[in-house]
């Protein structure tokens, strides 16, 4: 048997540095913590090299003596905590006594620190560990930290630190959560000379507007609401329209400390996930208070992850609230205006195309009806579906088709339909002119005034695609296809939360192979599965035999949508019927809506308006486009420089 051997206290300060001091970003967050936890109102953030060569971080805060300086970076040294019962109750960043101990080990240190109560302040320099020198010296009130050539000996993990544009890249990524995180502390980040960011110290929506510009601060939503009587939270939301390819733009603050945590991102995702479109994530800056004791973030010692007593309580924090908020607003139409500043861009229009506008006018309406098609929602065969036919369905029980016109002349008679924008040039042109000449801002602004779609007066409609309406005050852009497709789906997820399915029996039952934990879910959700349209039951160890499927998963491959569903076990934590099915859902309703080019009948519009009328209808589709768009008079005559 080997002999047992008490490790050096050089070796094992440098394996425990290397659970806390990873990369430059790690040194960058222990330093600013520290100084944010020494009541700091004013940090300065220096870097050279990307970390790798220097870290300088100093601040205002309430400083060290020289007898407590040499003590800060001692192994377990900690002004934070100094019983067991305090590791229950932890309200600073830094607690375990970790993070300047292991930089000093890994790292050459010059640090330099006066309380206000002194005369004079104290400077200490450390390599690898050993302190070198301890003097007294002239300084201001605060503490000013600098750490140089990170791993210089420790070989082994300086050839794995990244290139120093990719180490500098975290480290301003993690300055910008600083920030967001500590809106009331100035903090100035300075990148090889450079200044990046210097926010005041002010609210959080200069601090967003430091870090993200204007462009953010035009799409934002304030969330201020209380959970229960336990969860408060506090910060700003994305617009549904103002969504990010990935999940960088979303920031997650417990008690102060910026953490990644993914039942928050997972709930706040889950509530968007109706209004945006696919592969696109929702911008947030969330800051969140709860009880100590509520919250261990004692979990690893970086303090990035953190654990809820109660995760199903933390979800429903987010998920509800964000969707009552998202729902609320996803029914109001949208409104588009121009930027008030814009030079004027010459754009030439062939203006003798114009004539041919004449001898289009109506033929949209040309064909004298339209094939009816009879259907019954819990049967509906997708990949049988002529999409050439063009068909409309009434999602009401009421009646299966839109009422028919006869022939274009009853539309070439009525006053309120006297004019059709066919010449697709023409139009082009004109769009093209509109848009060059005034960029259209990014930001949604949404109509608080209900607008009564039946009173509207049918302009005609565009590209064959977007109906066009006006009121005395605006005109309104409907896209047919996700008009219709967001009723569609609306009356399918109905008949889904009603039960009104139609099942489908399997000729051979699927057999469903699982693990221990796909199988424990599976069995804590039978239910949910058979209220679906599965008959599945166990079927020998982790398996399952499933016999029957709804309709609409009649063709689909079961291996597939299991998949889809066990993927992620840590997100299914409120398994919802239409949640399962959603993707189907949307797909069948897309498949069934009328299509882009599909001629439409006047009847056919002002019942597809009608349904639209409605006060709770949502006004996107299941995508996260929109349906309706408004564009105001005031809007156009800016346009033609009637008003400026």
């Amino acid at each position: 048997m080997p002999n047992i051997n008490i490790l050096d206290k050089s070796i094992f300060n440098r394996i425990a540095a290397g659970e806390v001091v990873e990369k430059p970003a790690s040194v960058v967050k222990e330093l600013v913590e520290n100084s944010i936890d020494a009541g700091a109102k004013f940090i300065s953030i220096e870097i050279v090299g990307g970390g790798i060569k220097k870290i300088r971080v100093t601040d205002d805060g309430c400083g060290m003596n020289k007898e407590n300086l040499p003590k800060a970076f001692l192994p377990h040294a900690t002004s934070k905590i100094s019983c067991l019962e305090d590791l229950d109750k932890i309200g600073t960043l830094g607690f375990r006594g970790e993070a300047l101990s292991s930089i000093a080990s890994v790292a050459k240190i010059n640090a330099t620190s006066k309380t206000k109560n002194d005369e004079t302040g104290a400077k200490i320099i450390i390599e690898g560990g050993e302190v070198v020198s301890l003097t007294e010296i002239g300084s201001v009130d605060g503490t000013s930290i600098t750490v140089e050539d990170l791993f210089f000996n420790v070989p082994a993990r300086a050839k794995f630190l990244r290139k120093p544009k990719t180490e500098e890249s975290e480290i301003t990524n993690l300055v910008s959560r600083l920030i967001l995180a500590n809106p009331t502390i100035s903090i100035k980040y300075v990148v090889d000379g450079k200044t990046i960011y210097h926010s005041q110290a002010s609210n959080l929506k200069d601090a967003i507007y430091t870090i993200y510009g204007a462009t953010a601060i035009e799409n934002l939503i304030p969330v201020n609401y209380t959970y229960q009587n336990l969860i408060q939270v506090e910060g700003f939301i994305g617009l549904p329209s103002f969504t990010k390819p990935n999940r960088t733009y979303q920031t997650i603050i417990i008690n102060g400390r910026y953490v990644n945590n993914k039942t928050i991102s997972t709930a706040i995702y889950n509530a968007y996930e109706p209004y945006i479109m696919k592969n696109c994530f929702p911008f947030f800056v969330c800051s969140v208070k709860l009880p100590l004791d509520k919250v261990d973030v004692n979990v690893h010692p970086n303090k990035l992850d953190v654990k809820f007593e109660n995760n199903n309580l933390i979800f429903g924090a987010f998920y509800n609230p964000i969707s009552e908020i998202l729902n609320n607003l996803s029914t109001k139409i949208r409104k588009f205006e121009s930027n008030e500043n814009e030079s004027v861009v010459e754009n030439e229009i062939n203006i003798s195309n114009l004539q041919t506008i004449n001898s289009n006018i109506g033929k949209q309406f040309e064909s004298e009806n339209l094939v009816k098609d009879e259907i019954s929602y819990a049967n509906i065969d997708e990949e049988k579906q002529d999409e050439n036919t063009t068909t409309l369905k009434d999602v009401s029980n009421l009646d299966n088709n839109f009422e028919l016109k006869n022939s274009i002349s009853s539309f070439l008679n009525n006053s309120d339909f006297n004019f059709e924008v066919q010449n697709n040039n023409i139009a082009a042109d004109l769009a093209n002119l509109a848009a060059k000449e005034h960029v259209f801002s990014q930001a949604d602004i949404f109509n608080d005034v209900k607008v009564d779609l039946n009173t509207l007066k049918i302009i005609g409609v565009c590209f064959n695609t977007y109906i066009i309406v006006e009121n005395d005050s605006s005109i309104f852009f409907i896209d047919q296809h996700a008009g219709h497709e967001r009723l569609l789906y609306d009356k399918f997820k109905e008949n889904f939360k009603n039960n009104e399915l139609v099942t489908q029996n399997l000729l051979v039952p699927y057999v469903l192979n699982t693990n221990y934990l796909e199988s424990d879910f599976i069995n804590n959700n039978l239910q949910t599965f058979k209220e679906l349209g599965f008959e599945i039951e166990p079927f020998g160890i982790n398996s399952f035999k499933v016999s029957s499927v709804p309709v609409l998963l009649k063709d689909i491959s079961l291996y597939k949508f299991f998949n889809d569903v066990l993927h992620d076990l840590s997100n299914n934590l409120n398994l919802q019927k239409t949640d399962i099915l959603k993707d189907y859902l949307e797909k069948s309703a897309c498949r069934s809506a009328v299509k882009a080019n599909d001629i439409l009948s006047k009847g056919e519009i002002e019942k597809l308006l009608k349904m639209l009328n409605n006060s709770n209808q949502i006004l996107l589709c299941p995508h996260g486009r929109p349906i309706i768009i408004e564009i105001t008079s005031k809007e156009i005559e800016k346009w033609f420089k009637r008003i400026v």
